[in-house]
């Protein structure tokens, strides 16, 4: 299906939505993408749910007749952001999408509870455009669903054969109900879930991980009532095989599916319903919906044991969470306990209060190397130049503590003058391109009559910690062969990553010889620990209101495209080459193995990086031949998240497989990879990538 066409719409609704407030045009964008946008219902369908053009029906548009722009930036402060992307590799910006509401509260009470809310709030303010516009875009989205009902209503029509007259008056049913009212069974509580899925990308004219909560919590009670009302396993089967394949089928593949977790008292929360997702996801095998799998220090052994599973691993599922960790991330990031005791896991990694936040994923893309180089070179980048003022006095390196302290400060300020940039973008996004719709579903916005932009309860931004691995070798190298070798000087280090190391083989082999993060080397580890304490207090520091700043080690593959862009740095790293890949060691420890890889990376708080910090292990297929091997695997998942860590993810790797698919794609059209965060069909990324890919796969040592 063809859905991505909002530039087509604008273009065709242009002069009449011109005239309006920002916040009317963008519900009125809604309603009419809503309205003209082709349903289909499909002969094997439980729930409705298909709809866009047929590819190649229709093109998107290229050209984008622009609205009316409100600035809300100075031209000082784009001037600033500019040279800091330019000259520091520092992006800042705003992200749609990657958002989780609160499923459970639409499932339980429908539209109508949101509706009747922005009623209360339009008696005191009748004129407000943003509630007005909010009531529009609910209103819209109910209306879709009876569009759909229609649709399915006539396709019975023209059906003589009984079952599949009587499927179709199901959904029919279902769609005269949801989501406008609650869900009276486990059937419309499953289509309801999907229309909500289905209808927030539209209002964020984006499906970037968008994501559906505890799915085995808020279903529960309709899968328990289905049973008792005589329904059967293998038909709630049925129903969540049509929307596993809908999840599949429109989005980037990074939304997240919550199984498991605990209660407030500490009892696991795994259920029938869980386990039944379960077979269903290895059943359906596909790279959607992420299987976001939290484990508890009561999680079922027979459970755990079902999802060390080759072919779960192979598509790169589940991916592992220590329920533990993710609630004290929440809390030292300033959610209640209570809130934090039913926190979601949100897109590929970030945790998130469900309905009552807004995440702002990649707000923040930071170049970690950059306090580094302002420190040892008098507040000036190696490459290039910059125009920026910093307060922090430049001060002669003569011990590797003052070579910290310089780095603390730089990195501080950096954060700084990144969160003024982010909140004067937040608001200028909020006052030209807001979201009635998703707005109207995040618990603040209502009362504070403002986008979700600013006016959620909670709004995080994730900084993302481009190359913080290694820096964190870049200073240990220096701590050895400049402070305690003295073998090196400040400027042959500096002489090495301006010449990108030619000329410079000696240092650039003693460089690589030095102790490393990966290596689960005690200095090393402190090291880390030390620079993760640095960034959380520079981020918390800029945190204020309901505006939270959240470091991330997160990269996804933005590692290998981030790299190719930057210049060398000082751990050796050539120009071009990727940076670390999430929180896993550098590409230059040729030597790792996993026992060492969490160790390390559980030596440091990971509870203050709620932005997200996973860890990827690949495992060869030999690790699941025996009980035993599968064993050693449950054993380090369950070690890791034990010792503090938050998120785990795995994969299995064919080498032989990738290549094949390389060289012969039309042949393997649904073989599936472990992309970062979240898994694609290998013959989706471009034909760079899948080299890139497949070059990064062999460089790992595969532990037998």
């Amino acid at each position: 299906m063809f859905y991505y066409v909002f530039p087509n719409m604008i273009n065709k609704y242009h002069d009449e939505l011109e005239a309006q407030s920002p916040f009317m045009r963008q519900a009125m964008l809604f309603r009419h993408y809503t309205e003209d946008i082709p349903l289909t219902v499909r002969d094997t369908d439980c729930i409705a749910g298909w709809y866009g053009y047929e590819d190649g029906t229709m093109r998107t548009d290229t050209q984008v007749k622009p609205f009316t722009h409100v600035a809300v930036m100075s031209d000082t402060q784009w001037q600033m952001r500019n040279l800091m992307t330019n000259d520091m590799k520092i992006m800042t910006g705003f992200n749609v999408a990657h958002t989780c509401i609160d499923y459970g509260k639409v499932v339980q009470y429908g539209l109508t509870y949101y509706i009747e809310a922005v009623d209360a709030a339009l008696t005191e303010h009748p004129e407000d455009e943003c509630l007005l516009a909010m009531k529009l875009s609910l209103e819209a989205a109910c209306r879709y669903a009876l569009r759909f009902a229609g649709v399915v209503q006539e396709k019975a029509k023209g059906t003589t054969d009984p079952k599949q007259k009587a499927r179709l008056e199901k959904i029919y049913s279902a769609l005269c109900c949801v989501p406008r009212l609650g869900a009276r069974s486990f059937h419309e509580a499953v289509q309801s879930v999907w229309m909500m899925h289905s209808l927030i990308p539209m209002a964020e004219m984006s499906w970037a991980s968008i994501s559906i909560g505890r799915i085995d919590q808020y279903l529960y009670p309709f899968y328990q009532k289905h049973l008792a009302d005589g329904g059967s396993v293998d038909e709630a089967r049925e129903i969540l095989k049509n929307l596993f394949l809908l999840l599949d089928s429109y989005g980037d593949g990074a939304c997240a599916m919550n199984i498991g977790g605990m209660d407030a008292e500490g009892k696991d929360m795994m259920n029938d319903l869980s386990k039944l997702l379960i077979e269903v996801e290895k059943e359906m095998s596909l790279r959607a919906p992420i299987f976001a799998v939290r484990i508890t220090p009561e999680t079922p052994e027979d459970i755990f044991d079902s999802l060390i599973d080759f072919d779960l691993f192979k598509i790169g599922q589940p991916t592992f969470y220590g329920e533990l960790s993710c609630r004290r991330a929440m809390t030292d990031r300033g959610v209640n306990p209570e809130e934090a005791c039913a926190f979601s896991i949100n897109s590929c990694m970030g945790l998130v209060v469900a309905g009552r936040e807004f995440a702002d994923m990649w707000g923040v893309k930071f170049n970690a190397h950059m306090p580094l180089e302002l420190a040892i070179n008098h507040g000036k980048p190696l490459n290039g130049h910059t125009d920026i003022k910093f307060e922090t006095a430049p001060e002669d390196i003569t011990d590797f503590e003052s070579l910290m302290r310089q780095f603390g400060s730089y990195y501080a300020e950096l954060i700084a003058l990144c969160a003024d940039m982010h909140e004067a973008i937040s608001y200028e996004h909020a006052a030209n391109l807001p979201d009635p719709f998703l707005s109207a579903l995040i618990d603040g916005c209502i009362q504070k009559r403002q986008d979700r932009a600013t006016g959620a309860a909670y709004n995080t931004v994730t900084v993302e910690n481009m190359g913080l691995v290694n820096t964190c070798d870049a200073l240990m190298a220096i701590k050895e062969l400049v402070f305690d070798q003295r073998k090196y000087t400040l400027d042959d280090f500096k002489a090495a990553a301006v010449n990108n190391y030619e000329g410079f083989e000696a240092l650039y082999w003693d460089i690589l010889a030095c102790k490393k993060y990966g290596m689960n080397d005690p200095e090393a580890n402190a090291l880390f620990k030390r620079m993760g304490n640095i960034v959380s207090a520079a981020c918390k520091k800029v945190s204020s209101g309901n505006r939270y700043y959240l470091p991330s080690l997160h990269t996804i593959e933005a590692n290998i495209q981030y790299g190719g862009e930057l210049y060398a740095t000082l751990d050796g790293r050539k120009q071009g080459e990727p940076v670390n890949k999430n929180a896993n060691p550098s590409l230059l420890l040729q030597k790792r193995d996993h026992t060492s890889t969490i160790l390390s990376a559980a030596a440091w708080d990971q509870t203050e990086f709620s932005g997200g910090q996973p860890i990827d292990l690949y495992f060869d297929r030999s690790w699941f031949e025996s009980a035993e091997s599968r064993g050693k695997i449950k054993a380090l998942v369950r070690t890791y998240l034990q010792l503090g860590g938050l998120q785990f993810q795995v994969n299995s790797i064919d080498l032989e497989l990738l290549k094949k698919a390389h060289e012969k794609p039309q042949d393997y059209p649904n073989v599936i990879v472990r992309k970062g965060g979240y898994s694609v069909r290998f013959n989706e990324m471009n034909y760079n990538m899948q080299e890139e890919f497949i070059e990064q796969a062999s460089r790992l040592e595969l532990c037998r």
